[in-house]
């Protein structure tokens, strides 16, 4: 999910979101808003730490607002690594992204080296996806991948299919992941994951994807 101001594309604020998905009856999620290589709608210009700092500002209001309803708001961001494709690199921290400044503007190479390092996991947002500013629609290259997307509520159901019957080839290969894509707060429950644990840390949630011990919501 986004929100606004972080996001420029984002249509709410977090506690909107938030409270989005308090009514949805979900035990929580992952505030993914566009980082330094997407639509965000933090100033380029600003110092890495600083850049980081006004980033994070949308996450720990959020926080603050998850935890007087009972939620776990897990940090996350949504990164661009070249030719419009983006990443979700789950169990990512503010802490991490200070360490490695030289994340800032890095492809899927150096992203997917640093991550992994850090023991996050680098999965693909909506692949498939068309639209006119994405050059070629797909997949990234497989060696720089833990999974992918194959549900995102903002892809139309041709490229949710296509995504679906990519991971099929392969059963096992990958993490397969579903995401709301959510920009206000009346889509915000139409994607994700059910699970017996509550997930209530970024590292819980790795460990979650990685075992496989959830199902799949796409709604």
């Amino acid at each position: 999910m986004h929100s606004y101001p972080c996001s420029a594309c984002a249509h709410s604020n977090i506690s909107e979101m938030v409270h989005g998905l308090y009514e949805g009856g979900y035990s929580g999620g992952v505030i993914t808003n566009h980082f330094f290589g997407g639509n965000t709608g933090i100033d380029r210009k600003l110092p890495w730490e600083s850049f980081i700092a006004a980033y994070t500002e949308d996450y720990l209001a959020g926080k603050r607002e998850a935890d007087k309803l009972g939620l776990d708001l897990l940090f996350g961001i949504e990164e661009g690594v070249g030719g419009a494709m983006e990443i979700l690199p789950y169990g990512i921290t503010p802490e991490i992204l200070l360490a490695h400044p030289e994340l800032r503007g890095a492809g899927i190479k150096v992203w997917s080296e640093v991550l992994r390092n850090e023991d996050v996991l680098v999965i693909q947002a909506h692949p498939f996806r068309e639209r006119n500013y994405i050059p070629v629609a797909g997949m990234l290259p497989e060696k720089y991948l833990d999974g992918f997307e194959v549900y995102n509520h903002c892809n139309t159901q041709k490229n949710n299919i296509e995504a679906r019957e990519y991971a099929d080839k392969k059963p096992g290969a990958y993490i397969l992941t579903s995401g709301g894509d959510a920009h206000d707060p009346t889509v915000i429950c139409c994607g994700g994951i059910e699970t017996d644990t509550r997930i209530q840390t970024e590292q819980e949630l790795c460990n979650i994807l990685k075992k496989g011990m959830y199902n799949l919501i796409e709604d």
